[in-house]
């Protein structure tokens, strides 16, 4: 089992690399090279692209490894690949609720094609950043 992170949308690296050394796990963060992550973790990077850091994640990604990120399309690749992924907001996305978190993007997406007014994303709380560990380490302790 190990962590890999979406690096580009994923907030609280430093406090997840402390979760991942209290488990012994390894932790990546990913991201493209249009961002400079400093950490003491692990850190690939990817080429500057449309679903490139996506891509690598996929391709990185084994059972039971668990990936943190925002992207409801890799997501629903990683679940069936038979991971467990978690969203930046401190939820799990599984094989019960993925297909309607894809179709709420599908809908949205449609709305601002057509230059509708669509909800705007909520600004980050701290609730939503001890959701985030609090769900990681709930995953790791239940899967251990």
């Amino acid at each position: 089992m190990r962590l890999l992170i979406d690096g580009d949308a994923c907030p609280n690296k430093e406090e997840l690399y402390q979760l991942a050394l209290d488990y012994n796990l390894e932790m990546i963060v990913f991201c493209d090279y249009s961002h400079i992550i400093n950490g003491e973790y692990e850190t690939i990077y990817c080429d500057v692209g449309h679903d490139e850091v996506d891509q690598i994640i996929y391709k990185e990604a084994h059972r039971d490894d668990i990936i943190i990120t925002q992207d409801y399309g890799l997501a629903s690749l990683l679940i069936l690949k038979g991971a467990r992924v978690i969203h930046v907001n401190g939820f799990i996305l599984d094989e019960d609720n993925i297909y309607s978190y894809l179709a709420s993007r599908y809908e949205s997406a449609k709305a601002r094609r057509s230059k509708k007014k669509t909800k705007q994303m909520k600004k980050r709380s701290s609730d939503m950043q001890e959701n985030l560990l609090s769900c990681v380490k709930f995953t790791i302790e239940s899967h251990n």
